[in-house]
């Protein structure tokens, strides 16, 4: 979502907003200074954390079979948000995105670091998802998918609309009435344009299939005969577009897209995390980021775009070329090298005891001026190199009334700045004024079609962070390794047949697993690992090697011959189950987290689909699909309702190809009212903020009884 603020917003070519860009960049990295300085020395706060999901507004009309774009939602958030503005505390929250088919929604509050409020996860998701659906008009519905497979297509935001070519994208076919009306998205979308001198240009490999066009037309013939107009508010100094009559007879042979709203409408699945202190959230960043090739790959949903299939199974070069804003001159030299939509450049942990610099192996690119200023301050050179590298990037909306600040106590202008650094991770300030600490936030997973996927994924990467810190893991790869993986990540089916470089040794101390860890509260535990850990004399425990997917979460097993002599890398899953079974945690409790893992476990190993193997086979099998890569309209019909069938009866045939047969049935036979057990008679923000803290079980690993979220969760299933 961002940083969202109130005024009137510069436009780009203002009188005065060049001075403007350079106040806000000058002041900026001064806040961060100032906050820093307060807050380095804030420690000791425990684990909350959240999840954002971004849900799409579809409506379907059964007499034509088709399906399209639902833009109420400005209108479904103002009802949503009412609740907040009477209520001290709510149980769930929602924000605005940057299409008026998106409705974001977290929960009210932050989940805490005991494993009793695992439970409660997918209960939220469950309620959101609800709460939408009530809003909603007979013939709408609400989904949670990357991307709606027609989006930019003649018909999809509904028939007879003709397209208005609008002052803000430019676009050739998405208009401007699809943007929020909140000027934040507006002006984001024009000044992208703007500072790039031209249109983003997205273009997505198409898949080939045996009927398929060797190109397709920029400006398709219905359109031709329409009557596309431009916006009679046309300015003279915008020339960074062009014509339909520039391109009417063109063609391409790729997935071509046009503007911003083509990646930021798109939608995804986020995490973030509250560390310890600023050291912890640091070394979460680093090891996270190493990871979020892996997890983009595992949560694949995106299988095509603009009608077309892809070649590709995931959004996010979609999006990274949706808000490109790179001049020219930045673009051809190179200083620059990615969008500001993108992977991390440098690792950033002040750690001692790891050699960084080896692993930060490309060139990060910083803003001279800001750097100088950061170490004349005493920002050590890593966290300088970071911040510096945010600063490289101008800012894309600045609001006159709030130029001038309080830089000692304000940090908008910084924020500004991070808020459209879009990268896999998110390192994050602790706010001004507010008991929130420093934060990491998981950015790479595509929003899964369930509550129960997208609550699987979350509560997942949550105890891979625990167990990272715990048993003191060492993910750190070269970053250009990591790059690597990015694309990789990118390819079909990657969470099956691509291969990913990975660390061979991930503990500490060469080739051994941890005998103990201590927790938080000082405790000391012994996890029941399910393996063992053998050693290849042939192998350097420190470098890094090819891994597939399956063995990164599951686990390499290490042969000799014909011999399994247990795994020569451990797998993140059984790592997180060692780390579960040192807890006292009660059985039904357990049983419950292993239906999520067994999910984890069967997308990792290929023999449970990803949304995108899933969603592309249903095209490709469909009785109207010619082999020509066409996704057409009756295709879009049935899919989005056979995806909506999904959530509904998990159980029906597209489910168990989903979920396999024992998920399958287990989620059939819960209902869909009885999400991870919990009923609805527990009053989740009673527990959430409960003060028997003293009693629950930490996600740390302390050895405190079962938590009363727990407790109660349990008598409920047992009546």
């Amino acid at each position: 979502m961002g940083l969202l603020s109130e005024g009137r917003p510069l436009g780009w070519f203002d009188q005065g907003a060049d001075a403007a860009r350079e106040k806000v960049k000058r002041d900026g990295v001064l806040q961060f200074i100032h906050a820093y300085r307060r807050l380095r020395g804030r420690t000791g706060d425990a684990l909350k954390w959240g999840d954002e999901v971004e849900y799409t507004l579809v409506k379907c009309d059964e007499r034509i079979a088709t399906v399209h774009l639902s833009l109420r939602g400005p209108e479904v958030i103002g009802e949503l948000v009412k609740e907040e503005k009477v209520k001290e505390v709510v149980e769930t929250l929602w924000r605005p995105e940057c299409a008026n088919w998106m409705v974001e929604g977290t929960p009210g509050l932050p989940y805490r670091c005991y494993a009793g409020d695992l439970d409660l996860v997918e209960r939220n998701m469950s309620l959101r998802r609800k709460q939408i659906a009530k809003l909603l008009r007979d013939d709408e519905f609400v989904l949670t998918i990357p991307a709606f497979p027609r989006l930019g297509c003649v018909g999809f935001l509904g028939p007879n609309i003709d397209l208005v070519i609008g002052k803000y994208s430019r676009s050739l076919y998405i208009p401007d009435n699809v943007i929020n009306p909140h000027p934040r998205f507006q002006t984001i979308t024009r000044n992208i344009r703007l500072r790039r001198g031209s249109k983003v240009n997205i273009k997505v490999p198409v898949f080939v299939d045996s009927a398929t066009a060797d190109t397709f037309p920029v400006w398709p013939e219905e359109r031709i005969c329409s009557n596309s107009l431009c916006d009679p508010d046309d300015v003279d100094d915008d020339h960074a577009f062009d014509k339909p009559s520039d391109v009417a007879r063109s063609s391409t042979s790729q997935i071509y897209m046009d503007c911003t709203a083509f990646g930021m409408g798109l939608s995804c699945l986020q995490v973030t995390l509250q560390a310890k202190n600023v050291a912890e959230a640091r070394y979460l960043y680093d090891q996270l980021a190493v990871l979020a090739p892996i997890f983009l790959a595992l949560t694949a949903s995106t299988p095509g775009i603009k009608g077309l299939l892809a070649d590709t199974d995931v959004r996010w070069d979609i999006i990274s070329a949706s808000v490109d804003d790179r001049t020219p001159q930045e673009r051809r030299e190179g200083f620059i090298r990615k969008s500001r939509y993108s992977s991390i450049d440098c690792f950033i942990s002040d750690r001692e005891d790891i050699d960084l610099e080896k692993y930060n192996d490309v060139p990060v690119a910083v803003n001279g001026e800001v750097l100088a200023i950061l170490k004349d301050a005493g920002i050590d050179d890593r966290l300088a190199q970071h911040v510096a590298h945010l600063f490289i990037r101008d800012p894309l909306v600045i609001y006159e009334e709030m130029l001038y600040q309080d830089n000692t106590s304000s940090t908008d202008h910084f924020e500004n700045i991070q808020s459209t650094n879009w990268n896999t991770v998110r390192f994050k300030l602790p706010p001004p004024d507010s008991d929130i600490g420093w934060r990491t936030e998981f950015r790479p997973m595509e929003v899964q079609l369930t509550d129960f996927e997208n609550a699987a994924f979350s509560i997942f990467i949550v105890l891979v962070s625990r167990v990272i810190l715990a048993f003191n893991l060492n993910l750190y790869t070269p970053m250009s390794l990591v790059e690597e993986n990015m694309k990789t990540a990118h390819e079909r089916n990657a969470v099956v047949e691509g291969k990913f470089f990975f660390r061979n040794n991930i503990f500490q101390k060469a080739g051994k697993r941890p005998e103990s860890f201590i927790c938080s509260e000082g405790h000391v535990h012994h996890p029941n690992f399910s393996f063992y850990i053998g050693h290849d004399p042939t192998e350097e425990p420190n470098e890094t090697d090819l891994y597939t997917i399956d063995e990164i979460i599951n686990g390499k097993p290490l042969s000799v011959g014909d011999e399994k002599y247990g795994f020569a890398f451990p797998g993140l899953l059984p790592l997180v189950e060692g780390y579960m079974d040192s807890m006292d945690l009660s059985p039904g409790f357990k049983s419950r987290m292993n239906k999520y893992f067994a999910l984890i476990c069967g997308r990792a190993s290929g023999q449970l689909w990803t949304s995108a193997k899933w969603m592309r086979h249903y095209i490709m099998e469909h009785p109207d699909y010619h082999h020509d890569s066409i996704i057409s309209d009756r295709i879009q019909y049935d899919l989005i309702n056979a995806c909506r069938d999904l959530e509904l009866r998990p159980g029906s045939p597209a489910g168990r190809k989903m979920f396999g047969e024992d998920l399958a049935n287990y989620l059939n036979a819960r209902g869909p009212d009885c999400c991870g057990a919990v009923s609805n008679d527990i009053d989740c923000l009673a527990i959430l903020r409960s003060k028997s803290e003293a009693e629950a079980v930490s996600l740390r690993g302390d050895s405190y009884t079962p938590s009363w979220a727990d407790r109660a969760i349990r008598r409920i299933v047992e009546k």
